[in-house]
């Protein structure tokens, strides 16, 4: 098949989607089996073997859904993020989401380009790259040149995502349900569908972007502006940004003060978020969204996964982020069952399981808060964190305010950035800002 044809296997009907999702289910039924049957026979470790079945499906979801690309890849993304919901081993594995999905041909992304804007690149730009700079989930981004002469990253959304959500969702519902426990997984699903539904329209993520560029950008965050005359629904074009990601900074072997300096940008760029009346977050922490640039700023892309926080949602997270900082047990309690991590319907050992898991991590979560500084080069932090999401995918029970899915996606991300920099952080401002959102709600402040 030449490169250039249109028709390239990129399964986009409803039939070869759901073909290929029950191909899936039923290797991850296959790998149940053989587990099961091994472990009958004591054939091997149970521990291990598990590991293994874990691995093994997770290669499985990830070889299929990478060729589905789309909600399927997104919806295994956001799982493997959700602390608990899924085995930690799916969390390695997904993570080569962002950088293995296959792009489309030169030929479709022509099409798809006219498609979307009503003419082809060559006709609208005044230079357009056809081979991808990037491809992720939903869409894969190109590099190009406006005629006026500025340079611009255009994403291009792959055929009929938008189309497929609601089937696709249908039937990786009936996989992730032989991987998870609890009767919260419809709330996960919906809520995972109602964010992709954003995801796939580029108009709302233009103004997205409008958004965080009016806000953040300037001395500290380098953020894209939207060129609005070439974006649609399904094409997306704003100005360049220019960095390197996190691989490529780390191979320049920096410095601890530039590792310090970026990773400081990174911390209170989500407190400032958290702490701010908008209540909205750039929810899609991994890697490659940031860039580490020459002029010390740093770069934040790709705006789609943005959540924006019931007030209610909001403000009892800094009640409870309050009550562990000041180890009250009752209050605790209290906002676990509020933002139904704890339920009265749960038998009394699963809620014990439940509440020890939520007391080990949030006692974690706020560790650097507890002095001025904090060091995430601490290999003793970094093994606690393991542990910590090695008890999450022991519990794989989908509970809690399906709100929690977006925000464990950014938190999760942003520890994993901060430990693989090895940052030393300031955590004075940041504490600032959380007071001051606490006083708002007429809450006493918190002191080391």
């Amino acid at each position: 098949m030449s490169s250039d044809d249109a028709s390239e296997d990129f399964p986009a009907s409803k039939l070869e989607r759901s073909g290929l999702f029950a191909k899936t289910g039923l290797k991850v039924g296959k790998n149940y089996a053989r587990y099961l049957m091994d472990r009958a026979t004591g054939k091997s470790d149970p521990e291990e073997r598990k590991k293994e079945l874990n691995t093994q499906n997770a290669r499985d979801l990830f070889k299929e859904f990478t060729r589905l690309r789309g909600t399927a890849l997104k919806l295994a993304q956001s799982m493997s993020m959700d602390t608990g919901l899924l085995p930690d081993e799916f969390m390695d594995v997904m993570a080569e989401a962002q950088y293995s999905v296959p792009p489309m041909n030169k030929a479709l992304v022509r099409k798809r380009v006219r498609d979307g804007l009503g003419r082809f690149p060559e006709l609208l730009f005044d230079t357009f790259e056809p081979e991808a700079m990037a491809a992720a989930s939903l869409g894969q981004v190109h590099r190009a040149r406006l005629n006026d002469g500025r340079d611009v990253a255009v994403k291009v959304q792959y055929p009929n995502v938008r189309e497929t959500i609601e089937s696709d969702l249908s039937v990786a519902r009936s996989i992730f349900r032989r991987l998870i426990r609890g009767e919260g997984l419809d709330d996960h699903f919906e809520e995972v569908k109602a964010r992709l539904r954003e995801e796939t329209d580029y108009l709302h993520e233009a103004q997205n972007i409008d958004q965080f560029a009016t806000a953040y950008d300037g001395d500290k965050l380098a953020i894209p502006r939207p060129v609005h005359d070439l974006t649609s629904e399904t094409v997306l074009t704003m100005t360049f940004v220019e960095g390197r990601h996190l691989d490529e900074f780390l191979d320049t072997n920096p410095t601890q003060e530039q590792r310090d300096h970026f990773g400081q940008l990174l911390w209170d760029f989500l407190h400032e978020q958290v702490a701010g009346n908008a209540r909205t977050l750039h929810a899609d922490t991994h890697p490659g969204n940031f860039l580490f640039r020459e002029d010390g700023r740093l770069g934040v892309i790709d705006f789609g996964c943005v959540k924006t926080f019931p007030q209610q949602f909001r403000d009892d997270m800094l009640r409870l982020y309050r009550a562990r900082m000041v180890d009250a047990e009752d209050e605790i309690t209290r906002l676990l069952f509020a933002l139904d991590i704890l339920r009265d319907d749960l038998p009394e050992d699963t809620q014990a399981d439940l509440r020890r898991f939520f007391d080990q991590y949030g006692s974690l979560i706020v560790e650097p808060y507890r002095q001025s500084s904090f060091d995430f080069g601490d290999p003793g932090f970094r093994e606690r964190l393991q542990a910590s999401f090695k008890a999450a995918s022991e519990l794989r029970a989908a509970t809690g305010s399906p709100h929690f899915i977006f925000l464990n996606k950014a938190l999760v991300g942003l520890l994993n950035l901060l430990t693989r920099l090895g940052a030393r952080v300031d955590t004075t401002n940041s504490m600032s800002l959380l007071n001051e959102a606490l006083a708002e709600l007429g809450c006493e402040p918190v002191s080391r």
